[in-house]
């Protein structure tokens, strides 16, 4: 008897047969496909480069005793975090069709949606210490590299258990 064919979706192969190829097509919507690719794909290189370069800049401006230099990593860091977060909506849309097993998407999902709480919360945080800030900064809070380290180890967690499911 012959094999059915296999349709590959977001990256995994899905054996179908004739009468459900055309539903399994259409599963995804046009907000979840560019190019006929999950837009997850396209939107979660960002929040990694971002997070990492944000903390390479606050390091290399603590190292170098160059305060302009975290002005960058602010910048970068507030990125990192709206690209964060748009990354989590749309893996939350791949992850809804039920295409991976649960299993393999949990450790993913935790990296990625704690990567993005603690960049969210750590970005509202330095943003409000900007916003009251009068002139160039001081000292930068020794609390805030360990914060902003934890997301980057997040992220790269988050991006290594993705990687793996594909």
């Amino acid at each position: 008897m012959a094999q059915p064919p296999l349709l590959r979706e977001g990256g995994v192969s899905v054996s179908v047969t004739p009468s459900d190829s055309a539903s399994a097509q259409n599963r995804f919507t046009g907000s979840q496909l560019m190019f006929d690719f999950p837009l997850h794909r396209f939107v979660v290189h960002f929040p990694i480069a971002l997070t990492v370069f944000a903390f390479a800049y606050d390091c290399w401006a603590i190292s170098s005793k160059r305060p302009d230099l975290h002005d960058t990593g602010y910048s970068i860091s507030l990125w990192a975090t709206v690209s964060a977060l748009v990354a989590v909506v749309t893996g939350l849309q791949i992850a809804s069709l039920g295409e991976i097993g649960k299993d393999a998407i949990t450790g993913h999902a935790l990296y990625g949606i704690s990567a993005a709480i603690v960049m969210a919360a750590f970005g509202l945080w330095r943003y409000s210490a900007h916003a009251r800030q009068e002139g160039p900064a001081e000292k930068y809070p020794t609390l805030w590299v360990f914060i902003q380290g934890l997301a980057a180890l997040l992220v790269i967690a988050a991006a290594v258990t993705g990687h793996r499911l594909f």
